[in-house]
């Protein structure tokens, strides 16, 4: 899906701009895209995909401060999170975007 949402067509929106980005229930934050699509990210799994290169090693030691975000802020760069244990991430939002892992982003049914 990525290489689909490489190149804007002019007149449309972006759809790597997000139009919303809200809570999902208790554990998840949810992004509603230029293009109308919905994503939905479980905090435990959005801090794995954390871009900081460290993150992703942590996988099976994630405590609940490391999964819980204390701020969730939208930037001209990314979706920021701050999360409980005092780290950052940044999440450009076209590769927020292609983290996405719905059934229509997946090829699933």
């Amino acid at each position: 899906m990525k290489g689909k949402l490489g190149l804007p067509i002019l007149g449309q929106p972006d759809p790597n701009t997000p139009k919303d980005v809200h809570l999902v229930g208790r554990y998840a934050v949810g992004v509603t895209w230029g293009d109308g699509h919905g994503s939905i990210y479980p905090f435990d799994k959005l801090r794995r995909d954390c871009g900081c290169g460290g993150c992703a090693g942590l996988a099976e030691r994630l405590s609940q401060a490391m999964t819980w975000p204390q701020a969730i802020k939208r930037t001209p760069e990314g979706l920021g999170v701050t999360w409980t244990d005092a780290h950052a991430s940044l999440y450009p939002y076209p590769e927020l975007r292609a983290l996405c892992r719905c059934a229509s982003c997946t090829g699933g049914h």
